[in-house]
């Protein structure tokens, strides 16, 4: 059985765990991740998977941060000189560069798949050059690579200049069987949001928003991982309305998210790394049958108007969000009609079967089994 390196900077995101498991199926994966909080759990025992932890600890967008995002390459680097494997399989920028530069000295087969452009995630207050810089080495990363991965085959805006040899779509669909799912009924109008917690997604605005309307019956979840951790925590505990979870396992996630009565993913269309998302909520919504809101001027707007899934709101009111909300608590028809387009739309065109299989005959053809 060949053996695949597959590279991430950040593996507690489902888009990682989703191509990791589809993958070892068919091959042999080593995983070199860089567990910085050093908290990191595998989703199960899989004997095709085996983990290789870089421990260098660091928080997120900070100079600091940077500093120690050279250690990891660097550790990254001298790893995959000796790894006895077929193919560098490399997520995003941060692994992107040195994977393409280990597979080029050794001769071997190279995948970058792109989750959300590098340049376009930096942080707006650090120096326009980094960004510019940014985006050409990715465009080159892209151009050399022997298949690029991306998650919506409208976002190719966000990398003009480059050249793919190969492109295929992969979306962030769970890719776990979501009828296996079990979520207990929480009592109230339930909405939610589990997810990287960075700046562009509304967070302070949905918090705030919920929270005032707590005597309508409304609750929120909200947690994930990320820069605004511990501000959107502290936020969170003003409401009683309100519950905070710290990063859990993707199938605890699911299991949340299944006690949903609908999902809120609202991004800024000001901001080109968030216009452009195409988040794995929107595709969890859907498969679970839930309605979404999201925000207007979005990739993800454009997709629930197409399905007619949820709603598009402007990104930074809260009372349009707290229309949208008690619009749908108040007519449960609208929530089931909404669910069944999205539950369809899942099924028919962005099932995991159907991105896992998508996935594993590009890289038959490319390294063979």
């Amino acid at each position: 059985m060949k053996k695949i390196a597959l590279l991430r900077a950040n593996p507690k995101d489902a888009g990682f765990l989703k191509i990791l498991y589809s993958l070892a199926k068919e091959y042999k994966v080593d995983c070199y991740i860089w567990d910085r909080q050093g908290d990191y759990k595998s989703i199960e025992e899989n004997a095709n998977i085996e983990y290789k932890k870089c421990r260098i600890r660091a928080g997120f967008y900070r100079i600091s941060t940077f500093l120690k995002l050279f250690l990891f390459e660097s550790w990254l680097f001298l790893k995959l000189l000796v790894a006895k494997v077929d193919c560098i399989h490399a997520i995003d920028l941060d692994t992107g560069l040195v994977g393409l530069c280990a597979a080029k000295l050794r001769a071997k087969y190279f995948v970058y798949q792109c989750l959300d452009p590098y340049y376009a995630a930096l942080p707006k207050n650090w120096p326009n050059f980094l960004a510019r810089l940014a985006k050409k080495l990715e465009n080159i990363v892209i151009s050399h690579a022997d298949i690029f991965i991306i998650t919506d085959l409208l976002r190719m805006p966000q990398h003009e200049g480059s050249r793919p040899k190969q492109i295929i779509e992969i979306a962030n669909v769970p890719y776990l069987d979501i009828s296996q799912i079990r979520g207990s009924k929480v009592d109230g109008f339930v909405t939610g949001y589990i997810g990287s917690l960075i700046e562009g997604r509304n967070l302070t605005t949905i918090i705030e928003a919920i929270g005032e309307i707590k005597d309508q019956g409304v609750k929120l979840i909200i947690g994930g991982f990320g820069p605004l951790e511990e501000k959107i925590k502290e936020i969170a505990r003003k409401y009683e309305n309100i519950s905070y979870t710290k990063w859990i396992p993707y199938t605890k996630v699911l299991e949340i998210e299944n006690s949903f009565d609908i999902f809120i993913h609202i991004t800024d269309k000001e901001n080109e790394g968030q216009k452009w998302v195409s988040p794995n909520k929107l595709f969890e919504s859907m498969a679970f049958s839930k309605p979404i809101i999201v925000g207007e001027g979005t990739l993800a707007a454009k997709r629930v108007a197409s399905i007619g899934n949820g709603m598009a709101i402007q990104y930074g009111s809260m009372e349009e969000l707290k229309k949208a909300i008690l619009k749908f608590k108040n007519n449960p028809n609208i929530i089931q009609e909404m669910g069944e387009k999205g539950r369809k739309e899942f099924d028919n065109n962005w099932s995991p079967e159907v991105m896992e299989s998508r996935l594993l005959e590009a890289y038959i053809k490319l390294i063979g089994k």
